[in-house]
């Protein structure tokens, strides 16, 4: 299983992350519950940043799983060019636990259809 991060940009800035699965482990490899770990705590630093730093308004996206396909992202509802780069620091930092962790993350972006 990999972990899945999904930015959508529109109009150059980003409106919203979300990340999906979970990365496998085991006992003598710790990686994927490190890296799932590190995820989840980045999410919501960015998220509670946003909502209780800078009183954004944000639409969070939960969806716990037994199967541990687990969902959980947030949507900007009006994003503004300093929500939008607290949203590139995320997507920086997603990006280099994907490098970090070598196949068990993928991170992309795509782009808003109007």
């Amino acid at each position: 299983m990999k972990l899945h991060a999904s930015f959508t940009q529109k109009n150059g800035m980003l409106i919203s992350c979300t990340v999906k699965g979970h990365a496998d482990y085991t006992e003598e490899d710790p990686s994927g519950q490190i890296l799932c770990a590190a995820v989840s705590s980045a999410v919501q630093l960015t998220c509670n940043t946003l909502t209780e730093c800078f009183g954004a308004a944000v639409t969070i996206t939960e969806q716990p799983s037994e199967s541990a396909e687990n969902t959980l992202g947030f949507r900007l509802d009006a994003p503004d060019p300093v929500q939008s780069e607290l949203l590139h620091g995320l997507l920086i930092h997603l990006q280099a636990l994907s490098e970090d962790f070598e196949g068990l993350m993928t991170v992309k972006v795509k782009q808003h259809k109007n």
